[in-house]
């Protein structure tokens, strides 16, 4: 009812719903484009390869398969929302700390806490010109930490590589701004497939 101008009607609000992450992902999945959607389970069958041949104990190669997939699935999301489920990377930080805690080889965890500084760091500096959000400077961490492991050359390649391809995307689509996610979880693949292949040791 409006009096003398004034709206005296009184409206209720309801809280949002707070969705799950699984809802979250299940919603990214049916809204997917059928090449994201082909993206993504090649994303995640690469993710299981990479762990499947990386020259470290089992227990680390199955967590890195591990996070590659919950990388891969985080970025379905980041896609869709244009933001990376947290508990997605907090995931994945925790399986690839329990695979390097789990090695032998003492080095290992500390190469991954380096890289997970590297990484989060060179985004962190992105992120404060404004130019990814908070969600990529958590993934930048993890992924820094998963390849750091390996060799403290992975975190740098793995962000350098993902800043390329980002650019590169950006430039050809004309869009100023995009999912920075699956060009992290890309440098993270191709940082892989470059310190732990041989061609860098």
């Amino acid at each position: 009812m409006h009096c003398g101008g004034l709206d005296t009607t009184t409206h209720t609000r309801r809280p949002p719903l707070q969705r799950t992450t699984t809802d979250r992902v299940v919603t990214a999945w049916r809204h997917a484009h059928h090449v994201t959607r082909r993206a993504l389970v090649a994303a995640v069958a690469t993710s299981i390869a990479i762990g499947a041949t990386v020259p470290v104990p089992l227990v680390a190669r199955v967590a890195i398969g591990f996070v590659g997939t919950l990388l891969a699935t985080a970025t379905l999301v980041d896609v869709h929302e244009r933001r990376l489920p947290n508990r997605l990377l907090a995931a994945a930080l925790a399986v690839s700390s329990i695979g390097w805690l789990a090695t032998p080889d003492p080095m290992a965890i500390v190469r991954a806490v380096v890289g997970l500084l590297v990484g989060g760091s060179l985004l962190l500096i992105v992120h404060v010109a404004r130019g990814v959000g908070l969600g990529d400077v958590k993934m930048a961490a993890v992924v820094g930490a998963s390849a750091g492991g390996v060799s403290l050359l992975a975190p740098p390649v793995a962000i350098a590589v993902a800043a390329t391809a980002g650019a590169t995307y950006g430039l050809l689509s004309r869009r100023s701004q995009i999912a920075f996610g699956p060009a992290l979880w890309f440098g993270w693949a191709i940082a892989f497939a470059v310190t732990s292949g041989g061609v860098v040791s």
